[in-house]
């Protein structure tokens, strides 16, 4: 269903760790209209994620299965997101599931390495104006520090 056993086998940890790698992967290899989509679907999932739980320790005590719905629900939205054509949504979402599925089995090492890459994406596709004024500054910064400006 999802791919990760919320037993922690490591089977099903090493396929989790591998899907999200690739998804980074395949991110990386980008542009940066593209990264920010996907940074803004992440955020998306957040938010929705943060209205509905509160916060991750929140979500972390939860039962088993209503971990699991959840899980369940957010590979519906994939799943949505994609058959509409939207592939980098998609992707987001996929990103943030995994994430929520390391929550879930209290896989604290991997969750961290997620949470990570998660808050870099997320940086990226930051659509507030304080968001937007930043990137931007960034961006020129980095072509006038090339040389390129």
């Amino acid at each position: 269903m999802f791919g990760f056993s919320f037993r922690g086998g490591n089977r099903d940890r090493a396929e989790l760790e591998q899907r999200f790698d690739q998804g980074i992967a395949e991110l990386r290899l980008r542009d940066a209209e593209t990264q920010v989509a996907v940074g803004h679907a992440i955020n998306l999932a957040n938010s929705l994620f943060i209205q509905r739980f509160g916060s991750a320790d929140r979500f972390r005590r939860l039962t088993f299965a209503e971990k699991r719905k959840y899980a369940e629900q957010l590979n519906e939205a994939q799943g949505e997101l994609l058959r509409k054509g939207l592939t980098w949504e998609g992707l987001g979402f996929m990103l943030f599931k995994s994430w929520v599925i390391t929550l879930a089995a209290n896989g604290s090492e991997l969750e961290r390495r997620f949470s990570k890459e998660l808050a870099s994406l997320s940086r990226q596709g930051d659509l507030s104006p304080d968001g937007l004024a930043k990137r931007a500054a960034e961006y020129l910064n980095k072509d006038f520090d090339q040389g390129k400006a």
